[in-house]
């Protein structure tokens, strides 16, 4: 009796994970909002808030830009969001923008969106003639004016959505200045939108060798690796980009998957456990990953069925949420 009920639990657990995406890389194959905050003459602002919301202007998440000036969200459902950057105690104007993810089906499955949203922020009017108290930047290079002009034409390129033009931009200020930075970060994200993960991770290596404190390009490269099935080295850049980021929620949830793909598990636990807490227990990610780590790895069914919880009550709204319930029920009963 016990064998059978043992049997239905483990293909309610297949079930689940099959709710959302394929098991294992759940996380990677996320929906995905990111992008970069300038300042004055395009220096990328670390430690600055950013906010994701909702159609009626609920906050979703935060985080703060790192020391590239990046920010990312990740894991929402398809709709129209709005992300703002919080200026407090600088001379900067708060500014937002809207963006869009669309979910296309192809091959019966929903293909995730990753948007590239960047922030290019002006001086307040009234204190426009003063210096700009803005937040340290980490890296700054002496960049050639025609580097730095390709540069600028690729971003613009970017927001009128002509990626391919971006992208020829961005290869033409790098042939002018091999070494620059903004441009092969930039290049290595855009190159993993467009699922060339191979390509992404060259770049990514390379701005991590001219620029070793970007936790951005650490866990761009990090991703890379993750995609391309080379996990201990995936979990020898998403350590590197957690040191560099420890209060990033989102990058010790990552360094966690990788943990756990590697087969790390009880580190995989303690890493997911902290972005639970940097999160105030706010990333629903954490808690479904948390979830199939117990499952799968742990065989702990109950506390997999705590996180479970944890991620209805963050995601009240999911659609196959009575079956998740469910599955919570069935774990209950097998702990």
């Amino acid at each position: 009796m016990r064998s059978l009920f043992n049997r239905k639990v483990a293909v309610l657990a297949a079930v689940f994970c099959l709710m959302l995406l394929a098991e294992g890389v759940a996380y990677a194959q996320a929906n995905r909002i990111g992008g970069q905050v300038f300042g004055v003459n395009r220096r990328p602002l670390s430690e600055l808030h950013v906010e994701l919301l909702n159609e009626v202007d609920a906050v979703l998440s935060r985080t703060k830009t790192n020391g590239a000036g990046a920010y990312f969200f990740v894991n929402m459902s398809a709709g129209r969001f709005t992300v703002r950057v919080r200026t407090f105690g600088t001379d900067y104007e708060e500014t937002s923008g809207e963006v869009e993810i669309v979910n296309i089906l192809m091959g019966g499955r929903a293909t995730p969106d990753h948007q590239q949203r960047d922030f290019y922020l002006k001086t307040r009017t009234e204190t426009s003639k003063r210096p700009t108290s803005a937040p340290g930047v980490v890296f700054a290079q002496a960049v050639p004016p025609e580097a730095e002009k390709a540069f600028g034409h690729a971003i613009a390129e970017f927001d009128s959505a002509r990626a391919d033009k971006g992208l020829a931009e961005l290869e033409h200020a790098i042939q002018i200045f091999p070494e620059y930075f903004l441009a092969l970060e930039r290049l290595g994200v855009e190159l993993l939108k467009l699922q060339k993960y191979a390509d992404a991770k060259k770049y990514f290596e390379k701005a991590v060798a001219v620029n070793p404190k970007s936790s951005n390009s650490w866990y761009g490269l990090s991703y890379a690796r993750y995609v391309e099935n080379v996990p201990s080295d995936a979990v020898e850049a998403a350590k590197k980009a957690a040191e560099l980021a420890p209060d990033s929620a989102e990058i010790s949830l990552w360094l966690g998957v990788a943990l756990r793909k590697n087969k790390n598990y009880n580190d995989a636990e303690k890493s997911m456990l902290k972005a639970k807490k940097i999160s105030n227990n706010k990333l629903a990610d954490a808690s479904w990953n948390l979830a199939l780590l117990y499952v799968y790895n742990l065989k702990d069914n109950r506390r997999a069925a705590d996180e479970l919880e944890n991620y209805l009550k963050i995601r009240p709204d999911h659609p196959q949420a009575p079956q998740l319930k469910r599955l919570i029920s069935q774990f209950r009963l097998g702990a």
